[in-house]
């Protein structure tokens, strides 16, 4: 019963696609002979049955629309296909709808990219390391794709650091994820009472509240005014061979740009990423700003030595 059912909706679905997919062509050929209300009114009637013909009716009724000059229009429709899919690729189309394409594209990407480091974050904050990895790689498509628009900043700059970081964490915890066991059982009437956890002060939520990141929107990042890396001593350039190293560390810069915290989240090697710590304290920057504002703010970076 249930084969006849399917059987059923798939001979029901297939007339509908292949509905469309008339539509579509003839909304194109309208589109190309400059019959662009006529265009508009065919893509109207057709209702997508997929991701592909749906991309396609909202691209030509974006190209449509700025053809008749309802640039407004054109751009929400723009919209919408980017925020579905961020990294679309046009069909043949003007220079200046191409143009109008990117324009859009990259005005939302610095949101959506923020957006989708905020979900990975999460992800990874509930253990589930795959689910982030797949938001972190699509955070960093879209990144490229802003370097390369010119929508690049520094805040941008800070969260690429931290994507690459999160990427390489979540890759080592797929790997070495290992087969799910069943759980042993509790004796919760021989168990102990459980380990009494101390809330936060309220100084401590204060600050975390208050501490800001490349992740958040509205802020502006500080800038560098002093940030002198120490040099590798020579003993330490043996020990690594000559071969080049990269580390990442997480500063916490204060309100009037002092670095108040670096932790290492990626080595380069202990006893020089002690002298980075060190050298951290006396490194000075112009503060972040929300709303004109100095707040407290989280950079990550990464220094390479040859």
């Amino acid at each position: 019963m249930k084969a006849i059912v399917i059987l059923g909706l798939l001979l029901f679905a297939v007339p509908a696609v292949l509905a469309a997919q008339d539509q579509l062509r003839a909304a194109k050929d309208q589109y190309a002979s400059a019959s662009y209300e006529e265009a508009l009114t065919t893509l109207a009637a057709i209702e997508p049955s997929g991701t592909e013909i749906r991309r396609q009716v909202d691209m030509y009724r974006a190209f449509s629309l700025y053809a008749l000059g309802r640039t407004a229009e054109a751009e929400k429709v723009a919209e919408s296909l980017i925020r579905r899919e961020p990294l679309v690729e046009l069909d043949e189309a003007a220079p200046r709808i191409e143009a109008m394409f990117q324009d859009v594209r990259k005005r939302l990407l610095p949101g959506m990219i923020r957006a989708e480091y905020r979900t990975a974050r999460t992800d990874l904050d509930e253990k589930k390391p795959e689910s982030a990895k797949a938001h972190l790689l699509d955070a960093r498509q879209m990144l490229a794709r802003a370097q390369k628009l010119g929508a690049f900043d520094e805040g941008l700059a800070d969260l690429q650091v931290l994507v690459d970081g999160f990427l390489d964490l979540t890759r080592a915890a797929v790997d070495q994820a290992p087969p799910a066991a069943p759980a042993p059982a509790v004796n919760t009437a021989a168990s102990g009472p459980a380990p009494r956890v101390d809330p936060p002060l309220p100084a401590q939520r204060a600050a975390a509240r208050a501490s800001y990141g490349p992740e958040d929107e509205g802020v502006t990042p500080p800038s560098i005014v002093e940030q002198r890396v120490p040099r590798l001593p020579e003993h330490i350039r043996r020990i690594l061979k000559g071969s080049p190293a990269t580390g990442v560390f997480d500063l916490i810069i204060d309100e009037t740009g002092a670095v108040q915290q670096a932790t290492v989240r990626a080595s380069i090697y202990p006893a020089y990423d002690m002298l980075v710590v060190i050298a951290s304290r006396s490194w000075r920057y112009m503060p972040a700003t929300r709303n004109g504002v100095p707040v407290r703010y989280r950079k990550s970076i990464q220094i390479t030595l040859n």
